[in-house]
């Protein structure tokens, strides 16, 4: 038997998922999916991989009926003040994320920012630690636990807010795309 088992693997990446769900601040998520439930207009921001995930989670948010946006895509509108940025740069540093954090502010948003930097120098209403190589250590190449992490927690967020919004499967269905 090959010592590069498949299906061990994805054991190893679920206890190290486990491990992060057990560091995850539940008050922060829940304020966080209580802000873009009340929140008229939603805008992600993130780059590389991170932003793969969060064109998931805004996709996933547009079927529950959430106004929301990709920075840096042609359909994304100018912020205004009371929307909300939320942006994602597991090292606090990515310099468009950066630079969109920045307008966020000046245009009067709110901003929450998603890192695995435990203390980031970045003035935002509220940050959400997702921890992956600071506090929970992986075997996985790069930002392969962050990104994951990411992504099952934008899952928990928007069915939060789907429940908070008395949605159905059928409804969010209906919201589909269907020129596939």
């Amino acid at each position: 038997m090959s010592p590069y088992g498949v299906k061990d693997r994805i054991r190893a990446i679920v206890c190290e998922l486990d491990h992060i769900r057990g560091t995850l601040d539940a008050e922060q998520l829940n304020h966080l999916a209580d802000l873009i439930h009340q929140t008229s207009r939603v805008f992600f921001s993130g780059q590389g991989r991170s932003g793969l995930m969060v064109k998931a989670i805004a996709i996933r948010l547009m079927h529950i009926g959430i106004n929301v946006y990709v920075a840096g895509e042609s359909n994304t509108p100018a912020m205004e003040k009371n929307e909300l940025l939320v942006a994602v740069s597991s090292s606090a540093k990515t310099t468009v994320t950066l630079s969109h954090i920045a307008a966020a502010r000046k245009a009067g948003a709110k901003v929450v920012l998603v890192s695995s930097t435990p203390a980031p120098q970045i003035e935002t209403d509220f940050h959400i630690l997702i921890p992956a190589r600071t506090e929970v250590a992986t075997e996985q190449h790069a930002g392969s636990l962050f990104e994951q992490s990411l992504l099952i927690a934008g899952d928990a967020i928007a069915w939060r807010i789907q429940h908070l919004r008395g949605q159905t499967d059928a409804d969010l269905n209906k919201r589909h795309a269907n020129l596939q």
